[in-house]
Parts: structure tokens; C-alpha cells; sequence
């Protein structure tokens, strides 16, 4: 049975703007100030916070990663929506609308 997500391959998402972040040494380091909890993001995650600074379809982010990591499209596809959604609900993303 799938997942339902609430991010979808044509929603337009960007980051939090008021996520508190940092990089370290090509990684990520956030904190939730609502949360009050710190995030890290590995090398991927830290690419896929990256494109999150503009509005950003998923789909062309998962072009996007695929043109820099060696990955299939479903496994990104797959990856980046259960990473997305879980990100979206800690409320460190947000969907601006569907496309």
C-alpha cells in the first residue's frame, strides 16, 4: 500500500524562510526555532536543501539529482518525496501551490 504524500512530483515547494541553517564542512546543519530541535542533512540532503532556496518543482528536482548523483529516476523520485514529505511535516519546507 502507498504512502499518501502531501508533496507531490508537480508540487512547487521551497524551504522555511525562517529555518536558521548553516553549512559544515559540504553538510547541513538547521534548527527549528518552532521545533526547537537542530537537523542535520547529509551531502544529499544538503544538495536537495540547496535547491529549496527558490521555489522548486519536485520534478525538476529530481532532474536535478539525478544529473549529479547516480541514481534511477524512480529511487530519486521515491527518496526525495519521502525525504520532502517528512521535512514538510517538521514544517521546514512548504508547498507554495501545485502546478
Amino acid at each position: 500500500m502507498k504512502k499518501k504524500y502531501h508533496i507531490t512530483l508537480d508540487s512547487l515547494i521551497q524551504r522555511d524562510p525562517e529555518m536558521i541553517f548553516s553549512d559544515m564542512d559540504g553538510e547541513t546543519v538547521m534548527m527549528s526555532i518552532d521545533n526547537g530541535e537542530y537537523y542535520g542533512l547529509n551531502q544529499v540532503g544538503s544538495t536537495i536543501w540547496e535547491l529549496l532556496e527558490k521555489p522548486i518543482t519536485v520534478k525538476t528536482m529530481v532532474s536535478e539529482l539525478m544529473n549529479k548523483f547516480n541514481v534511477s529516476q524512480k529511487q530519486c523520485e521515491e527518496d526525495v518525496l519521502l525525504f520532502l514529505n517528512t521535512l514538510y511535516e517538521k514544517k521546514l519546507v512548504q508547498i507554495i501551490n501545485e502546478s
